[in-house]
């Protein structure tokens, strides 16, 4: 299925606005010069002769027919300057328009071949300076509170790639010192280029379920080890999720909307729980998973978890509460969680 979409389009952002607003505003540079030739030859226009028309008075479509030609040095047609003041303007005023205007075409061509440069050869930075890195699929509202997240457990901001379709988004993940791309993350292409052969983690954070779907399936397609964590809008799509790839899916809305009811009946637990989901203050959550010399152990027989307040622990797959550990044998590689008081 991934590999049936067509590679689209992937820019590096690195940090500036990038070259669209300045073609445009060489585009508006040009419509203003055409104008101002075109006023210039309009108050001289008695000095201008339409020789297909000889009896008829110019028009400004007339003129402005003629600026154009005169500009764009096509040779002179039915509309040429018949008196010595005309082609005297035509030599001194025009020709600097026409010569401005062919600087900045041969400019914006410069610097359109020049930008591809720069971006091929940020991409060669990119994939060099990537490796077991985070890819976050959507920078929005979820994914600052993400990145801050990351950044907090001490993720570096340059081992942190973000792929956006937005320009202004991509721009403003730039802006913040990640690795920043712009396009659509369900192409091959734009996991490539956040280098997904070398990635630890995607983070997918897009607004559609469908879409998130197909981000996991093109990113497990590319690389089967890579730990994709998603985020799904609807509970009915959560299963359909973990099919696509996905090894943790997370439902924002149902769990705000389960925050928001247990507030009505609890005053504080939901103050405990965003504590928690906040990582560097107050409490936090640890993982310890099992090795080979603790195996046939409980969890609190182990060293490394005494005094930790034990809150569950996964066992050869399944979950287990706190209070169903006491006479638990672990073995190699299961996971126990515990709760961490972090000083205030």
């Amino acid at each position: 299925m991934a590999s049936t979409r067509a590679p689209g389009r992937v820019t590096v952002v690195i940090g500036h606005e990038g070259i669209v607003p300045d073609l445009l505003r060489r585009l508006g540079v040009v419509l203003l010069l055409v104008v101002v030739a075109t006023l210039i030859l309009w108050a001289d226009r008695g000095g201008l002769r339409d020789n297909a028309h000889p009896g008829r008075p110019l028009s400004l479509l007339d003129v402005l027919y003629y600026t154009t030609v005169t500009l764009t040095t096509v040779g002179y047609g039915d509309i040429v300057p018949v008196t010595p003041r005309a082609r005297l303007i035509g030599s001194l005023l025009v020709t600097p328009i026409r010569i401005t205007i062919l600087i900045l075409f041969i400019g914006t061509a410069y610097e359109l071949a020049l930008q591809r440069y720069r971006e091929a050869f940020q991409m060669r930075r990119l994939h060099k300076r990537l490796h077991h890195h985070i890819i976050l699929c959507g920078f929005g509202v979820k994914g600052h509170a993400t990145v801050a997240e990351l950044l907090s457990f001490g993720c570096e901001p340059d081992q942190i790639a973000t792929i956006d379709s937005n320009p202004e988004v991509a721009q403003d993940a730039a802006s913040r010192g990640f690795a920043s791309l712009r396009g659509d993350a369900t192409a091959e292409a734009a996991l490539r280029a956040a280098a997904i052969e070398k990635a630890a983690h995607v983070i997918v954070n897009v607004d559609r379920d469908d879409t998130t779907v197909l981000i996991c399936l093109t990113a497990k397609h590319l690389n089967p080890r890579v730990h994709i964590v998603a985020a799904a809008r609807e509970a009915e799509n959560v299963p359909l999720i973990y099919q696509s790839g996905a090894d943790v899916v997370v439902a924002p809305p149902i769990a705000g909307g389960r925050m928001l009811a247990i507030a009505t009946q609890l005053a504080f637990a939901p103050r405990f729980l965003d504590d928690i989901l906040t990582y560097g203050r107050g409490l936090d959550l640890g993982e310890h998973r099992v090795t080979e010399a603790e195996a046939g152990r409980t969890a609190a027989e182990l060293p490394s978890l005494a005094g930790r307040l034990l809150l569950g622990a996964y066992h050869e797959g399944r979950a287990y509460t706190f209070d169903r550990l006491e006479n638990l044998p672990l073995i190699a590689g299961d996971v126990v969680i515990y709760l961490v008081a972090r000083p205030h």
